[in-house]
């Protein structure tokens, strides 16, 4: 049946809320070549009240303030005028990227409220939509406040505008709200609407079975940590469901809620594909929001302007992590135009017999005075991984530099430091390659490897050194792979050609290592036992992180604006340790592989670059053939 509406009693209505703006709906009729007389005549099959139904239900930033309210005052529900673009873009894929109590949950609210009572405006029979969270609670604000706005919440006893779209609600083992609405592709049949309400857990799993076709709404989604949570999300869309995302950053930037706000793009028109970003700010809220008071209010609670809490409450800025290893401030000034540097990133899928390559450039551009930095794909495509994994070692290594070759500009001159953080079959391998020119050390190459078996990964430190002309210095970790992969490099008589044993050193990151900087002097002090000055020692990783810092801090690298690379180091974070720092063990492969890069580095000051002291019983040489 054909939902009636008291056009009067809406026009009434707008009128004393202000909505009604003559303009607007004169707008309204000029987007679709109507008139005024022809309209009055009835010359377009609708009269000028139902006109203004249509103009109010299209738009769900009018009907919003036109029928919801304020639950603390009852005063007819209003936006500020920064929010009012977003609401208005609707149809658009969005990312919010704001600080803290600036709306982004009475837009979730309004959204979903209009979305069920219009029928999206009239434009879905039947609209699905998916309100995400990764948690309940963050949920049971947005389901409580909607049920106030149709007056059914506990305790409720006032009847609202729009009650009569209510239809009773599915509360286990998920909420899930119904609405009834006029039905615009079959007017003899109302339309129901569904809002589902989900949290991703730890694995996106109460997802699963949702498939909307409306909204997909993820609030608070910085905090989701585990990327298949988004996977389910993404797959619950139908196509044509738009999606939004909303959240308060948290300082890191491995995640996907960081990667959608980098390539969101800020006033994207409705008509180019891709998200667009919004960004709020408490700034931006008129007074008594914001005010001189509000501003002492906040720095007295986050400590200042430039603490993370501030930089992400207040301003809605990604930050720094909390005690992070490397802040953005010493990484930025390493970061230069690197058009030679090269991302290649390989990935093995065994189960298919396929090796997936992907190669990249990084270009670097200045927008409002910052950094921007972005990939640019040369190479996108897979292979037969079979020839590499079962090959002759001849097929092996041809292989693997066909591979490399086209996209390596490789050397046969220079000083050139590699670093390693070698992985098991589901851990990635991570190598850096930069050169050293005067005091700066100019990244090179990355290459990620995924899925890699311990031959491989074998294969594929021959083939890079190889095209550097066997210049690099090489420095491994050596886990339960690194072990392995550096014993064969040095020993196995199919390597002997890389002489690898004069130029790869093996590091155990608890072995203790003599505090001696890049500059060849030793940090000293003074036995309390014995009276005699003797060098201090530290964990591996440790003394390398901090020659890493000292380095950065000197503007001793040259590195790309590689998002990866910059992100996996901004987010390293530690702790205190009873003697030493504990270094977070999250997405940690890129610093580990600079880390070998320092610690070989640092081992060359006192070998002079020769030697193959490794730090493992496990490692042998070569025998002598």
């Amino acid at each position: 049946m054909r939902q009636s509406v008291d056009v009067g009693v809406l026009q009434a209505q707008m009128l004393d809320r202000g909505v009604y703006d003559i303009d607007e709906f004169d707008a309204w009729l000029a987007e679709r070549g109507w008139a005024w007389k022809v309209l009055e005549r009835g010359g377009y099959g609708v009269t000028v009240d139902e006109a203004l139904v249509l103009y109010t239900f299209e738009d769900p930033l009018r009907w919003a303030e036109t029928f919801l309210f304020e639950p603390d005052s009852g005063e007819p529900y209003r936006f500020w005028d920064y929010q009012r673009p977003s609401m208005r873009a609707w149809m658009q894929d969005v990312v919010h990227q704001d600080g803290a109590e600036c709306g982004k949950t009475r837009e979730i609210i309004a959204l979903i409220a209009w979305a069920g009572c219009t029928a999206v405006g009239g434009r879905i029979a039947n609209p699905w939509s998916l309100v995400a969270a990764p948690q309940q609670t963050h949920l049971d604000e947005i389901i409580l406040a909607l049920e106030e706005q149709f007056g059914v919440a506990d305790g409720a006893g006032q009847k609202t505008l729009i009650q009569h779209f209510w239809l009773k609600p599915k509360k286990t083992p998920h909420v899930m709200h119904r609405f009834l609405a006029p039905n615009p592709v079959r007017p003899d049949r109302p339309s129901i609407a569904r809002a589902y309400y989900r949290p991703g857990g730890h694995d996106g799993e109460a997802f699963r079975g949702v498939h909307v076709n409306a909204f997909g709404l993820f609030d608070e989604a910085a905090k989701v940590k585990n990327k298949v949570i988004f996977s389910e999300y993404w797959r619950a869309l139908k196509p044509g469901c738009r999606a939004r995302v909303y959240s308060v950053p948290d300082g890191d930037r491995g995640s996907e809620y960081f990667r959608l706000t980098q390539t969101a793009v800020e006033s994207l028109p409705p008509t180019k594909r891709g998200y667009r970003l919004f960004r709020w700010q408490q700034t931006m809220k008129p007074a008594p929001f914001w005010s001189p008071e509000r501003e002492a209010d906040m720095l007295r609670r986050f400590g200042g302007r430039n603490t993370p809490g501030y930089q992400r409450n207040v301003l809605g800025e990604h930050g720094q992590a909390e005690n992070p290893v490397w802040p953005w401030g010493i990484l930025l000034p390493n970061v230069l135009d690197r058009p030679e540097y090269r991302v290649i990133k390989l990935h093995a899928d065994h189960e298919a017999d396929l090796l997936h390559v992907e190669v990249a450039a990084v270009d670097l551009a200045m927008e409002s005075g910052r950094k921007i930095g972005s990939y640019r794909t040369l190479y996108d495509d897979a292979q037969a991984l079979r020839p590499l994994l079962k090959g002759s070692d001849e097929g092996r290594r041809t292989a693997m530099l066909e591979i490399l070759r086209p996209y390596v500009q490789g050397a046969a001159q220079g000083v050139f430091w590699a670093g390693a953080d070698l992985g098991e079959r589901n851990d990635p391998t991570e190598i850096v390659l930069s050169e050293e020119v005067g005091h700066e050390l100019r990244d090179q190459v990355r290459i990620k490897a995924v899925g890699f078996p311990y031959h491989l990964q074998e294969e594929l430190i021959a083939a890079l050194d190889g095209l550097f002309g066997r210049l690099p210095f090489w420095g491994a970790d050596l886990g339960s792979a690194g072990t392995t992969v550096v014993k064969d490099l040095i020993s196995v008589d199919r390597f002997a050609e890389c002489g690898f044993e004069d130029r790869l050193v093996g590091f155990h990151f608890q072995q203790s290592v003599e505090c001696i900087g890049e500059d060849g002097q030793a940090l000293q002090e003074e036995d309390k036992r014995t009276g005699e000055i003797r060098t201090l020692t530290a964990p591996a990783k440790h003394w390398a992180t901090q020659c890493i810092t000292a380095r950065l801090q000197a503007g001793g690298y040259a590195m790309p604006y590689d998002t990866d690379v910059l992100n996996a180091m901004a987010t390293q974070t530690a702790r205190e340790g009873a003697k030493w720092p504990i270094y977070s063990k999250q997405d940690d492969h890129i610093p580990d592989s600079r880390r070998q890069q320092m610690l070989r580095r640092l081992r060359s000051l006192q070998d002079e670059g020769l030697g193959v002291d490794v730090f493992a019983s496990s490692i042998v040489q070569r025998s002598a053939a």
